[in-house]
């Protein structure tokens, strides 16, 4: 039982298109509880969404098997700094969001003393082999800390109906990419390219490519990573790219900053029907199911959208495909071992995917298949932070580094010189 109910999204109104994608899935053991199904207790789960529909729907099937036990999330203001004094206390959160970027920052080391270690699946009944393992992180003592749950990248959102009013092909290369928009230009879209232009709107841009350019360079990576000067040099072909790309005109950055928010408005005025290419991450994209309602405008002249990788070369398509949510559990919770029992639960093909397309972004497990927003996802090869090694001040870096270029701020010498000092 739930402590509150949040309207949970009606799996009618989700219309899912399944790509299969990679594996098979291997006949996987129905769950069974290991402890007294009549137990009752109270867990509750920490987390800096606003609201968790998906997760509540989880709840709501865990309970199938435990009907008395107790099930909530809460959500915490500023929760980067709030979740610990929130472990401290006495009504400490028995799970806990945690994201990749948290392992290299030493203000977090706290966060994950408090976590269980989640290595001993003989112990705790975890079958870790359901989730992709370039996903999973490990510490430097071989300890994981964190389940990923859900995963994301970033790209871009397409109203294929324009593209189809104007009789263009959806882009799928930079070349394609260029000559769309210029064609789109030309029939009156002032920027065909629309993006919240902070220092995020680099990474759906350069991220993936950015990312290629290091693999099978572990001593780039190194570099990068040790924030040194020097390594900026690694930086000069996105930089070079993002001066090249600014240059073609295919982003009016005046538009862009008409945009008041990275969020809500990114998707309600994508939402107006009149932007070809809306740069955003997944999370964005999970964000749009609830809002088509919310928005007259898509109400009245509802189109086909989905999600793609920016084309950012004429070769392969790949996209980075990082953590969006992990849970820890705490290991000093009053109930641990229904707590892990939740995430054994949890952590099995069937309900991360139902996590995932509840939530509209990406599953973590082995097994796993696009809605019809993701489907063009199925074309690209994904590539994993955790295998590439680049750590996240590495990624802020360079993120600043770009973004400088790309408002006409620095020239690339200037960013490249700047690796590492930038604020």
């Amino acid at each position: 039982m739930k402590k509150t109910t949040l309207p949970i999204l009606a799996l009618s109104l989700f219309t899912a298109l399944f790509f299969s994608c990679n594996k098979k899935m291997t006949a996987e053991k129905a769950f069974k509880p290991r402890l007294a199904t009549e137990t009752k207790c109270q867990i509750n789960i920490a987390g800096n969404y606003k609201n968790f529909e998906a997760l509540e729907a989880e709840f709501d099937r865990f309970n199938e098997f435990y009907p008395d036990v107790e099930l909530s999330f809460s959500f915490l203001d500023s929760y980067n700094s709030t979740i610990k004094s929130a472990l401290a206390g006495e009504s400490a959160p028995d799970i806990y969001m945690t994201f990749q970027w948290m392992l290299d920052r030493p203000e977090y080391k706290e966060l994950f003393a408090s976590a269980q270690d989640m290595s001993d699946e003989k112990e705790l009944g975890f079958n870790l082999s359901t989730i992709r393992s370039e996903l999973i992180e490990h510490t430097s003592d071989g300890r994981t800390p964190m389940v990923p749950v859900l995963s994301g990248s970033y790209g871009m959102m397409v109203n294929e109906d324009i593209f189809k009013k104007e009789g263009l092909r959806i882009p799928e290369s930079y070349t394609e990419l260029v000559d769309c928009c210029n064609k789109l230009k030309a029939a009156g879209y002032k920027s065909p390219i629309m993006v919240y232009a902070d220092n995020f709107m680099g990474l759906p841009l350069i991220y993936s490519y950015f990312c290629k350019s290091l693999e099978n360079n572990p001593d780039a990576v190194a570099m990068l990573n040790q924030l040194t000067p020097v390594a900026g040099q690694y930086l000069k072909p996105a930089l070079e790219w993002a001066k090249s790309f600014m240059e073609e005109g295919l982003i009016d950055l005046d538009q862009c900053r008409t945009l008041k928010d990275k969020y809500n408005a990114v998707i309600m005025t994508f939402f107006k029907g009149n932007i070809p290419i809306m740069l955003c991450d997944t999370d964005i994209v999970s964000g749009t199911l609830k809002r088509e309602a919310q928005s007259q405008a898509f109400v009245n002249n509802p189109f086909k959208y989905s999600f793609r990788i920016f084309p950012a070369t004429d070769q392969n398509s790949y996209f980075v495909n990082n953590v969006s949510v992990g849970f820890s559990v705490n290991k000093n919770s009053k109930n641990l071992d229904m707590a892990d029992e939740f995430m054994r639960f949890l952590v099995r093909t069937e309900e991360l995917n139902n996590l995932a397309k509840i939530k509209r972004l990406i599953t973590v497990s082995k097994d796993y298949s696009f809605d019809e927003v993701f489907a063009p996802l199925s074309k690209s090869t994904p590539i994993y932070l955790g295998e590439l090694g680049l750590i996240d001040s590495a990624i802020a870096q360079m993120r600043t580094a770009v973004q400088q270029v790309l408002i006409g701020n620095m020239t690339v010498e200037q960013a490249a010189d700047n690796y590492g000092s930038f604020k």
